[in-house]
């Protein structure tokens, strides 16, 4: 049930957003009770946030150089949102955040999560000395982050295998400024 009741609520946010989201709504769709949803998930939110923690985890490559471990992680990435209508949905949910403080701390919990595997990376590359010891890790994750967001949710352009090892590239090696 609890499987029928996520799905039920991917329908729901994939066809109307965040405001069509009801415990109402998925409990028809998934063919529950409310009494069974609110058992399992206090409010909408923890319902949303449930369907995002169900993601597939992104496991963190960290046998190769950092352009390759970056380059596979994000090939997982890319595999998840082509093959899950949650792409459609995560620009939904994340826009919602700006006007619900609720959603948005368990959003920021979430998202932690996701860029936990970008970390591991990135530290992996400072021990073997391929990166600068004081490289920033958070920023970099940010600049990737957004880079990504940007191309999906705003260009709405499809992230290719190309273009993920071009962004790759561009951060390890910069863009070739003169000094």
């Amino acid at each position: 049930m609890e499987q029928a009741i996520l799905d039920a609520t991917l329908q729901v946010l994939a066809e109307g957003g965040y405001e069509a989201l009801t415990i109402d709504r998925v409990a028809a769709r998934a063919r529950s009770s409310k009494t069974t949803i609110y058992r399992r998930w206090k409010t909408k939110e923890h319902l949303a946030l449930a369907l995002l923690a169900g993601m597939p985890a992104f496991e963190p490559p960290l046998d190769g150089s950092l352009e390759q471990n970056l380059i596979a992680l994000f090939g997982q990435f890319l595999r998840a949102m082509r093959d899950s209508p949650l792409a459609g949905v995560l620009p939904k949910l994340t826009a919602e955040c700006v006007n619900n403080p609720a959603l948005s701390a368990m959003f920021a919990q979430v998202n932690d999560r996701r860029r936990a595997p970008i970390r591991a990376v990135l530290r992996r590359a400072i021990e073997r000395g391929e990166l600068a010891a004081d490289a920033d890790i958070e920023l970099t994750i940010d600049v990737i982050q957004g880079a990504i967001s940007i191309r999906v949710y705003f260009l709405l352009d499809p992230l290719t295998d190309d273009w993920i090892a071009g962004l790759v590239r561009l951060l390890i090696h910069g863009i070739g400024g003169r000094r």
